[in-house]
Protein backbone atom coordinates (compact mmCIF):
# COMPACT_ATOMS: atom_id res chain seq x y z
CA UNK A 1 0.00 0.00 0.00
CA UNK A 2 1.68 3.35 -0.59
CA UNK A 3 0.37 6.94 -1.85
CA UNK A 4 2.52 8.45 -4.59
CA UNK A 5 2.41 12.52 -4.68
CA UNK A 6 3.75 14.32 -7.77
CA UNK A 7 6.43 16.59 -6.15
CA UNK A 8 6.83 18.21 -9.95
CA UNK A 9 3.34 20.19 -9.30
CA UNK A 10 5.19 23.56 -10.58
CA UNK A 11 6.71 22.01 -13.57
CA UNK A 12 4.03 20.48 -14.68
CA UNK A 13 1.71 23.58 -14.27
CA UNK A 14 3.71 26.13 -15.85
CA UNK A 15 4.32 23.82 -19.10
CA UNK A 16 0.67 23.87 -19.58
CA UNK A 17 -0.46 27.42 -20.70
CA UNK A 18 1.55 27.10 -23.99
CA UNK A 19 3.73 24.59 -24.91
CA UNK A 20 5.86 25.22 -27.43
CA UNK A 21 6.37 22.71 -30.05
CA UNK A 22 9.78 21.18 -29.43
CA UNK A 23 9.09 20.79 -26.13
CA UNK A 24 5.64 19.00 -27.08
CA UNK A 25 7.34 16.68 -29.08
CA UNK A 26 9.97 15.50 -26.16
CA UNK A 27 7.34 15.18 -24.10
CA UNK A 28 5.71 12.50 -26.55
CA UNK A 29 8.66 10.87 -27.09
CA UNK A 30 9.76 10.38 -23.79
CA UNK A 31 5.74 9.42 -22.54
CA UNK A 32 6.09 6.86 -25.24
CA UNK A 33 9.66 5.44 -24.42
CA UNK A 34 7.96 5.09 -20.93
CA UNK A 35 5.11 3.35 -22.26
CA UNK A 36 7.04 1.15 -24.19
CA UNK A 37 8.85 -0.02 -21.28
CA UNK A 38 5.16 -0.45 -18.76
CA UNK A 39 4.07 -2.16 -21.77
CA UNK A 40 6.90 -4.68 -22.61
CA UNK A 41 7.22 -5.27 -18.33
CA UNK A 42 3.76 -6.16 -18.27
CA UNK A 43 3.73 -8.55 -21.10
CA UNK A 44 6.72 -10.11 -19.64
CA UNK A 45 4.81 -10.35 -16.34
CA UNK A 46 1.35 -11.45 -17.01
CA UNK A 47 2.97 -14.41 -19.79
CA UNK A 48 4.88 -15.71 -16.22
CA UNK A 49 1.51 -15.52 -14.24
CA UNK A 50 -0.46 -17.19 -16.64
CA UNK A 51 2.36 -20.28 -16.31
CA UNK A 52 2.22 -20.37 -12.55
CA UNK A 53 0.33 -22.93 -11.17
CA UNK A 54 -2.10 -20.84 -9.59
CA UNK A 55 -5.85 -20.51 -9.76
CA UNK A 56 -7.00 -18.51 -13.16
CA UNK A 57 -8.80 -15.87 -11.24
CA UNK A 58 -5.76 -15.17 -8.95
CA UNK A 59 -3.26 -15.09 -12.19
CA UNK A 60 -6.48 -12.24 -13.45
CA UNK A 61 -6.10 -10.20 -10.09
CA UNK A 62 -2.59 -10.03 -10.33
CA UNK A 63 -2.41 -9.29 -13.60
CA UNK A 64 -4.53 -6.52 -13.29
CA UNK A 65 -2.68 -5.10 -10.19
CA UNK A 66 0.72 -5.48 -12.00
CA UNK A 67 -0.73 -3.19 -14.74
CA UNK A 68 -1.94 -0.62 -12.30
CA UNK A 69 1.51 -0.65 -10.48
CA UNK A 70 3.67 -0.08 -14.16
CA UNK A 71 0.65 2.49 -15.27
CA UNK A 72 1.47 4.26 -11.85
CA UNK A 73 4.94 4.16 -12.02
CA UNK A 74 4.57 5.63 -15.73
CA UNK A 75 2.99 8.54 -14.38
CA UNK A 76 5.23 9.20 -11.72
CA UNK A 77 8.24 9.50 -14.52
CA UNK A 78 6.00 11.86 -17.01
CA UNK A 79 5.87 14.67 -14.28
CA UNK A 80 4.08 16.91 -17.13
CA UNK A 81 0.83 14.98 -16.35
CA UNK A 82 -0.37 16.87 -13.52
CA UNK A 83 -2.64 14.40 -11.80
CA UNK A 84 -5.56 14.91 -9.51
CA UNK A 85 -6.86 12.05 -7.66
CA UNK A 86 -10.16 12.89 -5.54
CA UNK A 87 -10.63 8.97 -4.60
CA UNK A 88 -10.39 8.05 -0.73
CA UNK A 89 -9.18 4.75 0.23
CA UNK A 90 -12.47 4.71 1.55
CA UNK A 91 -14.39 5.18 -1.20
CA UNK A 92 -12.54 1.70 -3.13
CA UNK A 93 -13.56 0.07 0.50
CA UNK A 94 -17.63 1.25 -0.24
CA UNK A 95 -17.22 0.20 -3.56
CA UNK A 96 -16.08 -3.77 -2.82
CA UNK A 97 -18.22 -3.89 0.14
CA UNK A 98 -21.39 -3.88 -2.50
CA UNK A 99 -19.88 -5.74 -5.15
CA UNK A 100 -20.75 -7.05 -7.40
CA UNK A 101 -20.80 -3.56 -8.99
CA UNK A 102 -20.22 -1.61 -11.43
CA UNK A 103 -18.21 0.80 -12.98
CA UNK A 104 -19.20 3.28 -15.72
CA UNK A 105 -16.09 5.41 -17.25
CA UNK A 106 -16.48 8.26 -19.95
CA UNK A 107 -14.14 7.56 -22.83
CA UNK A 108 -12.74 10.42 -24.36
CA UNK A 109 -9.28 9.16 -25.59
CA UNK A 110 -6.50 6.55 -25.12
CA UNK A 111 -5.24 7.93 -22.27
CA UNK A 112 -8.12 7.36 -20.58
CA UNK A 113 -7.45 3.33 -19.62
CA UNK A 114 -4.05 3.81 -18.67
CA UNK A 115 -5.04 6.58 -16.17
CA UNK A 116 -8.42 4.67 -14.74
CA UNK A 117 -5.56 1.51 -14.60
CA UNK A 118 -3.03 3.52 -12.57
CA UNK A 119 -5.38 4.90 -9.95
CA UNK A 120 -7.47 1.41 -9.16
CA UNK A 121 -5.75 0.26 -6.10
CA UNK A 122 -4.20 -3.42 -6.13
CA UNK A 123 -6.15 -4.05 -2.45
CA UNK A 124 -8.84 -3.10 -4.53
CA UNK A 125 -8.26 -5.13 -7.22
CA UNK A 126 -7.83 -8.70 -5.35
CA UNK A 127 -10.79 -7.91 -3.01
CA UNK A 128 -12.85 -7.07 -6.40
CA UNK A 129 -11.53 -8.83 -8.67
CA UNK A 130 -12.20 -5.80 -11.27
CA UNK A 131 -12.29 -6.72 -14.60
CA UNK A 132 -13.09 -4.66 -17.74
CA UNK A 133 -14.94 -4.70 -20.99
CA UNK A 134 -13.15 -3.75 -24.51
CA UNK A 135 -13.50 -4.08 -27.80
CA UNK A 136 -12.16 -7.44 -29.15
CA UNK A 137 -10.08 -5.36 -31.56
CA UNK A 138 -8.06 -3.92 -28.40
CA UNK A 139 -7.03 -7.43 -27.69
CA UNK A 140 -5.76 -7.62 -30.49
CA UNK A 141 -3.01 -5.42 -30.04
CA UNK A 142 0.08 -7.15 -30.50
CA UNK A 143 1.77 -8.14 -27.42
CA UNK A 144 -0.18 -5.80 -24.97
CA UNK A 145 -3.47 -7.22 -26.35
CA UNK A 146 -3.17 -10.47 -24.63
CA UNK A 147 -1.66 -8.40 -21.17
CA UNK A 148 -4.49 -6.54 -21.13
CA UNK A 149 -7.35 -8.72 -22.73
CA UNK A 150 -7.13 -12.69 -22.18
CA UNK A 151 -4.52 -12.79 -19.17
CA UNK A 152 -6.30 -9.96 -17.03
CA UNK A 153 -9.60 -11.90 -17.52
CA UNK A 154 -11.29 -8.93 -20.15
CA UNK A 155 -14.60 -9.22 -21.47
CA UNK A 156 -14.39 -8.58 -25.18
CA UNK A 157 -17.25 -6.80 -27.19
CA UNK A 158 -17.18 -8.07 -30.72
CA UNK A 159 -18.37 -4.99 -32.75
CA UNK A 160 -19.30 -5.90 -36.48
CA UNK A 161 -18.14 -2.29 -37.53
CA UNK A 162 -14.13 -2.63 -38.01
CA UNK A 163 -12.50 -0.09 -35.59
CA UNK A 164 -16.07 0.45 -33.91
CA UNK A 165 -15.03 1.18 -29.44
CA UNK A 166 -11.53 1.82 -30.51
CA UNK A 167 -12.30 5.69 -32.10
CA UNK A 168 -12.60 4.54 -35.49
CA UNK A 169 -15.09 3.18 -37.82
CA UNK A 170 -18.65 4.23 -37.73
CA UNK A 171 -18.99 5.54 -34.55
CA UNK A 172 -23.19 5.04 -34.87
CA UNK A 173 -22.91 1.06 -35.79
CA UNK A 174 -22.85 -0.72 -32.23
CA UNK A 175 -24.28 -4.00 -33.40
CA UNK A 176 -21.95 -6.86 -32.55
CA UNK A 177 -21.64 -10.88 -34.00
CA UNK A 178 -24.13 -12.30 -31.59
CA UNK A 179 -22.85 -15.60 -31.61
CA UNK A 180 -19.25 -14.74 -30.36
CA UNK A 181 -20.87 -12.36 -27.87
CA UNK A 182 -23.18 -14.70 -26.16
CA UNK A 183 -20.30 -16.59 -24.43
CA UNK A 184 -19.08 -13.02 -23.51
CA UNK A 185 -22.45 -12.25 -22.13
CA UNK A 186 -22.54 -15.79 -19.85
CA UNK A 187 -18.69 -15.02 -18.75
CA UNK A 188 -19.89 -11.55 -17.25
CA UNK A 189 -22.85 -12.79 -15.41
CA UNK A 190 -20.84 -15.50 -13.96
CA UNK A 191 -18.46 -12.95 -12.95
CA UNK A 192 -21.55 -10.84 -11.27
CA UNK A 193 -22.54 -14.03 -9.57
CA UNK A 194 -18.78 -14.41 -8.11
CA UNK A 195 -19.47 -10.84 -6.99
CA UNK A 196 -17.19 -9.43 -9.06
CA UNK A 197 -16.80 -6.26 -10.85
CA UNK A 198 -16.85 -4.90 -13.67
CA UNK A 199 -15.76 -2.03 -15.62
CA UNK A 200 -16.66 -0.50 -19.20
CA UNK A 201 -17.33 2.48 -20.93
CA UNK A 202 -21.77 3.18 -21.17
CA UNK A 203 -21.06 5.24 -24.52
CA UNK A 204 -20.07 2.43 -25.96
CA UNK A 205 -17.16 4.27 -27.98
CA UNK A 206 -15.00 6.49 -27.68
CA UNK A 207 -16.73 10.41 -27.61
CA UNK A 208 -15.60 12.53 -30.51
CA UNK A 209 -17.00 16.07 -28.93
CA UNK A 210 -16.49 15.45 -25.23
CA UNK A 211 -17.31 19.66 -25.06
CA UNK A 212 -20.87 18.67 -25.85
CA UNK A 213 -21.20 16.13 -22.99
CA UNK A 214 -21.64 12.61 -22.75
CA UNK A 215 -22.61 10.41 -25.56
CA UNK A 216 -26.19 8.55 -25.12
CA UNK A 217 -25.45 5.33 -23.04
CA UNK A 218 -26.00 2.28 -24.53
CA UNK A 219 -28.63 0.47 -22.97
CA UNK A 220 -27.87 -3.11 -23.74
CA UNK A 221 -24.52 -1.97 -21.11
CA UNK A 222 -27.36 -2.31 -18.03
CA UNK A 223 -29.04 -5.35 -19.09
CA UNK A 224 -27.18 -7.22 -16.23
CA UNK A 225 -27.73 -4.01 -13.90
CA UNK A 226 -31.04 -4.39 -14.17
CA UNK A 227 -31.89 -8.02 -13.79
CA UNK A 228 -29.79 -8.71 -11.13
CA UNK A 229 -29.97 -5.02 -9.44
CA UNK A 230 -26.60 -4.35 -9.23
CA UNK A 231 -25.07 -1.35 -7.99
CA UNK A 232 -23.84 0.98 -10.23
CA UNK A 233 -20.67 3.64 -9.92
CA UNK A 234 -19.01 6.19 -12.15
CA UNK A 235 -15.51 6.68 -12.79
CA UNK A 236 -15.46 10.50 -13.97
CA UNK A 237 -12.03 11.02 -16.00
CA UNK A 238 -11.21 14.77 -16.93
CA UNK A 239 -8.35 16.05 -19.01
CA UNK A 240 -7.22 12.98 -21.06
CA UNK A 241 -7.61 14.69 -24.38
CA UNK A 242 -5.49 17.22 -23.38
CA UNK A 243 -2.68 14.48 -22.00
CA UNK A 244 -3.39 11.95 -25.36
CA UNK A 245 -4.96 14.25 -27.89
CA UNK A 246 -7.76 11.87 -29.68
CA UNK A 247 -5.85 12.63 -33.49
CA UNK A 248 -2.52 11.93 -31.75
CA UNK A 249 -0.47 8.85 -32.59
CA UNK A 250 1.27 9.15 -28.82
CA UNK A 251 0.37 11.18 -25.56
CA UNK A 252 1.92 12.44 -22.94
CA UNK A 253 1.23 16.47 -23.73
CA UNK A 254 1.38 18.38 -20.41
CA UNK A 255 -1.85 18.91 -19.13
CA UNK A 256 -4.17 18.13 -15.84
CA UNK A 257 -5.96 15.24 -15.81
CA UNK A 258 -8.52 14.45 -13.00
CA UNK A 259 -10.44 11.37 -11.88
CA UNK A 260 -13.26 10.83 -9.39
CA UNK A 261 -15.68 7.93 -8.00
CA UNK A 262 -19.17 8.32 -7.02
CA UNK A 263 -22.08 5.95 -6.89
CA UNK A 264 -24.68 6.30 -9.23
CA UNK A 265 -27.41 4.26 -8.21
CA UNK A 266 -28.48 6.28 -5.19
CA UNK A 267 -31.06 8.04 -7.36
CA UNK A 268 -34.68 7.16 -8.35
CA UNK A 269 -36.01 4.63 -10.20
CA UNK A 270 -34.35 2.11 -7.09
CA UNK A 271 -32.12 -0.09 -9.13
CA UNK A 272 -34.18 -3.13 -8.07
CA UNK A 273 -37.36 -2.44 -10.02
CA UNK A 274 -35.47 0.05 -12.67
CA UNK A 275 -34.83 -1.60 -16.93
CA UNK A 276 -32.03 -1.35 -18.66
CA UNK A 277 -33.55 2.08 -19.96
CA UNK A 278 -34.04 3.60 -16.75
CA UNK A 279 -31.02 2.69 -15.64
CA UNK A 280 -29.02 4.07 -18.47
CA UNK A 281 -30.73 7.35 -18.49
CA UNK A 282 -30.14 7.61 -14.98
CA UNK A 283 -26.72 7.21 -15.12
CA UNK A 284 -26.16 9.35 -17.50
CA UNK A 285 -28.01 12.37 -16.11
CA UNK A 286 -25.80 11.64 -12.61
CA UNK A 287 -22.46 10.86 -14.34
CA UNK A 288 -22.51 14.25 -16.62
CA UNK A 289 -23.21 16.14 -13.30
CA UNK A 290 -20.05 14.40 -11.87
CA UNK A 291 -18.04 15.41 -14.60
CA UNK A 292 -19.08 19.09 -14.68
CA UNK A 293 -18.18 19.56 -11.01
CA UNK A 294 -14.46 16.72 -12.08
CA UNK A 295 -13.95 19.62 -14.26
CA UNK A 296 -14.40 22.44 -12.06
CA UNK A 297 -12.21 20.97 -9.69
CA UNK A 298 -9.97 20.76 -12.29
CA UNK A 299 -9.73 23.68 -13.51
CA UNK A 300 -9.32 25.18 -10.33
CA UNK A 301 -7.16 23.32 -8.97
CA UNK A 302 -6.80 20.56 -6.30
CA UNK A 303 -4.62 21.16 -3.04
CA UNK A 304 -4.54 18.69 -0.18
CA UNK A 305 -1.98 18.52 2.58
CA UNK A 306 0.73 20.97 2.31
CA UNK A 307 -0.57 22.23 -1.16
CA UNK A 308 0.95 19.46 -3.00
CA UNK A 309 -1.50 18.33 -5.83
CA UNK A 310 -1.15 13.89 -5.07
CA UNK A 311 -2.03 11.11 -6.84
CA UNK A 312 -3.43 8.39 -4.24
CA UNK A 313 -3.17 4.93 -4.74
CA UNK A 314 -3.44 1.64 -2.43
Amino acid sequence: EFTLFNVSLHLSTSLQPMTPAPLRLLCRVWFGATLAVACLLLGAATRVLHLLPISLELSEDLSVSTAAVLFRLMLRVNPQIRVINTVREADWDRLAACSPAMILMNHTSFFDFFLFTALLPPRFVRRAHVRTVMSASIAQLPFLGRSIGDHAGSFKVYFQAKGAGFGKGDASDFSVDRARQEAETARMEAHIKRRGVLAFCPEGGMNKTPSEGLNPFRRGSFAQAAKYSTPIWGAALHGSTAAWPRDALLGGDPSTVALSLEQLTLLPPPVATATAADLAEACQEAMQRQGDRLATLARGGARTEGGATRARAS
